[in-house]
């Protein structure tokens, strides 16, 4: 397949990515000569036996519509489609190729974000999907792997709208991601904006907590879509103490069962996420500790510049050089100074235990990241 060019000028180049959705190709524009990515969808796998295995008129319908309706939106938090497309009865999509990883692999297993980066990502998610709906475009599959963070550091939206594709051609229910999907959706309804907003709710509560709210990827699928239904989530700061009221009790609002009792509209949530970043006076030069949990926007661009920095440098250096471990203790001490006591301790208790595997348990890398987690946990009001 890599040996041809599709439609005449995607040259492909190397398969990125395969999943319920589809396979992604990574491949170069010879006609713009730039680089993009394709993806094939995956109805080939997915197709009715009734219909004797053909694609349907309305799923190629339904395609291009939502093709169609992602093109139409205009965000820098959204990935941008270029073009779509049918050869050889495969149908994909042309869209910006984004270097970068998905959030699922800053989270989950019990690894929690920064505050930082909690408000930075969790507000882009926000902006994009206001821009999508305000073009009247509804993911329907919000979840960690359809977040991708570019090498910036930036949130990068994608696969919108193809879990209702997939709905269409499958039996109830296989398009969905149970995990992160809304109680309506689990009900075999289309949904709207605000299924967008229980899904999103999902993604923050793991933000902040290292788990989703209902169950993990060991939990039947039964007993996940009940929980979604009819369980309540425990509040986050039960789950992980040091959460912002303010991130606490948005969680719990994006995910009422009721769509009306959710946030109107994901602008509205951006803004409630933002509350948690505020300055704080310095006092005489020294460090402020503030009693609750908090962003101070002084920090964030550093904050971001020394991500940036750690990521080219495990890239060119390796993950144990020196340069990269220095970064990583100054971008933990940062965390700690930006008002995230409990991002620093987590920033430096994932590198004392990378230390340890690399270098052992009394070497003096590991023991100076466990003496400086232990500072911050004895900190003023941690």
């Amino acid at each position: 397949m890599n040996e041809r060019l599709v439609a005449g000028r995607y040259r492909l180049d190397q398969r990125l990515d395969s999943g319920g959705m589809g396979d992604v190709w990574g491949a170069h524009d010879i006609g713009l000569d730039r680089p993009v990515a394709l993806k094939f969808l995956a109805l080939d796998r997915n197709r009715q036996p009734q219909h004797g295995g053909r694609t349907t008129v309305q799923m190629v319908n339904r395609f291009r519509r939502e093709a169609q309706a992602t093109a139409r939106v205009n965000s820098r938090h959204v990935v941008t489609v270029h073009d779509q497309g049918e050869e050889n009865d495969q149908y994909y999509l042309v869209m910006e190729k984004i270097e970068g990883s998905p959030l699922s692999t800053y989270m989950g297993a019990g690894n929690t974000l920064t505050l930082e980066q909690t408000v930075r990502w969790g507000t882009q998610i926000c902006e994009g999907l206001a821009d999508a709906h305000e073009a009247e475009v509804i993911h329907r599959d919000v979840k960690p792997d359809n977040i991708m963070i570019t090498e910036r550091g930036d949130v990068k939206l994608v696969d919108f709208g193809l879990a209702l594709l997939l709905d269409a051609t499958v039996t109830h229910g296989t398009g969905l991601t149970w995990l992160y999907a809304s109680p309506e959706r689990i009900n075999n309804e289309p949904g709207d904006e605000r299924s967008d907003l229980y899904s999103f709710g999902c993604v923050l509560y793991e933000m902040l907590t290292g788990r989703p709210p209902f169950g993990d990827r060991e939990t039947s699928t039964i007993a996940i879509a009940n929980m979604h239904v009819h369980a309540l989530p425990s509040p986050p700061q039960n789950v992980r103490p040091g959460v912002p009221a303010e991130l606490n009790d948005l969680a719990l609002h994006l995910l009422q069962k009721d769509p009306a009792r959710r946030p109107p509209d994901a602008s509205t949530v951006s803004h409630l996420i933002q509350q948690v970043r505020h300055a704080v006076p310095p006092s005489d030069g020294a460090v402020v500790l503030a009693d609750t949990p908090h962003v101070n926007p002084d920090y964030v661009e550093q904050i971001r510049e020394l991500e940036r920095s750690i990521r080219t440098m495990r890239f060119t250096h390796g993950f144990t050089a020196s340069e990269v471990i220095g970064a990583r203790m100054k971008l933990a001490e940062l965390t700690g100074e930006s008002g995230d006591r409990r991002g620093a301790v987590s920033l430096y208790e994932h590198l004392g235990r990378d230390c340890q595997r690399a270098f052992g348990p009394y070497d003096t890398r590991t023991l100076d990241a466990l003496e400086a987690m232990a500072q911050w946990i004895a900190a003023d009001h941690y």
